[in-house]
């Protein structure tokens, strides 16, 4: 399960993406620029075979694969089964997440899982309006669906919040069927539909209400989707025009518990004996002017981990590579599972070292950023992954 927000504080012109990806315990999920994403579907498409995947989901994307350019390079954070991504943006500053939802219509089994028309998208639209009528072109024709579960199965459709730098959508899904609106200073998405009367185009002919006409009434009582999409909006509502309160809302527990709380209801999601979801990695996506910089844990519980900055222009060797993003991901997990396991001793500890990191991080970063050239910024980003391996 996951939630994903965008926000925006016109009056400064700057604004944010932000998602926290929910998939289970011990499923790696790392990040890393695809700068050539041809190249990896041909020699690597995923780096953990599920046969399930291999055998529907990824059977058909490979059937459309060359049917596009795929030209555009893209920050991912994408779990190491498949080939498509959780969350992410691309070097035009387009940025998709998605939710799974849970509808009344039928999960294909040999459609397109929504990570991979996720990751499509980045790599072949511009826009935000680009990528949704690219997305509901893809659903029209190809179809959604597949497994998307890692150990265990998870059949859904999906709803997507997309992002560039002037525009956001929210676009919801039910086999071909779909409902979008446009965002004009914040929303946020979870696993439970959002749309109902308030769409600005559908296909829908019988009905006026999306969220109605389509959502498993019960699944969303089992995933608390409803509540976390209340939570996240009522925080965005309050205080969303910094990095820090993007992150702040990330790092939620319910009830604004200090404490790991296990169970659905947190943004910040731990997994308990019958819960078997955990925020996996989370990604923030700051837009400030013609700019914008990638905050990510690449690690599980963003209440326990290190927020560090990547842009599209980093040219060193971790991020630019799979097999060492990999790497450096699990070496990142060990960290954040060893300070749940200790949070006592993180909150007393940890956190201040941390928090001051990141205060750090910014000011390298942000300090006379208007002015600077995309190298320069690559460099300060260099500069502040090189003051920590993983934690």
């Amino acid at each position: 399960m996951c939630d994903t927000m965008i926000s925006f504080d016109r009056s400064n012109n700057r604004s944010f993406f932000g998602k926290n990806s929910d998939r289970e315990p011990g499923e790696l999920q790392f990040v890393y620029i695809s700068s050539d994403p041809v190249r990896e579907f041909k020699e690597q498409p995923y780096l953990e075979e599920k046969k399930e995947y291999k055998e529907h989901s990824f059977k058909t994307l490979t059937d459309i694969f060359d049917r596009f350019d795929h030209k555009y390079s893209a920050i991912l954070s994408r779990p190491l089964w498949m080939w498509g991504a959780e969350m992410g943006v691309n070097e035009h500053g387009l940025s998709i997440g998605n939710e799974a939802v849970f509808s009344k219509e039928r999960v294909n089994r040999d459609g397109l899982l929504g990570m991979d028309i996720l990751r499509l998208t980045l790599h072949n639209t511009r826009s935000a309006k680009e990528a949704v009528d690219f997305i509901l072109g893809l659903i029209k024709e190809v179809g959604q669906g597949g497994d998307g579960g890692y150990q265990r199965s998870l059949k859904y459709h999906n709803s997507f919040l997309i992002k560039d730098f002037n525009e956001a959508y929210v676009l919801e899904t039910a086999g071909k069927h779909w409902a979008f609106k446009s965002v004009d200073k914040f929303a946020s998405i979870s696993n439970a539909y959002s749309i109902g009367e308030d769409f600005e185009k559908s296909d829908m002919e019988d009905s006026h209400n999306f969220k109605l006409q389509y959502q498993n009434k019960l699944f969303p009582f089992f995933s608390k989707g409803d509540i976390r999409q209340r939570t996240t909006s009522s925080n965005l509502l309050k205080k969303s025009d910094s990095l820090k309160d993007i992150k702040s809302i990330l790092r939620y527990h319910h009830k604004g518990s200090f404490k790991p709380v296990k169970g659905m209801k947190s943004i910040c999601q731990h997994t308990g004996f019958l819960i078997k979801s955990e925020t996996t990695s989370s990604m923030i996506v700051d837009y400030l002017g013609d700019k914008f910089i990638v905050w990510f844990t690449g690690c599980p519980h963003p209440c326990v981990s290190l927020y560090k900055p990547l842009v599209i222009t980093y040219i060193g060797a971790v991020f630019n590579d799979v097999e060492k993003s990999m790497e450096y991901s699990k070496k990142a997990c060990a960290r954040a599972m060893e300070m749940v396991d200790m949070y006592e001793n993180f909150l007393a500890n940890v956190k201040p070292e941390r928090d001051a990191l990141e205060e750090e991080f910014e000011k390298i970063v942000y300090s006379n950023i208007e002015s600077k050239s995309n190298d320069e910024i690559a460099a300060n980003v260099e500069e502040c992954l090189k003051m920590v391996t993983a934690t």
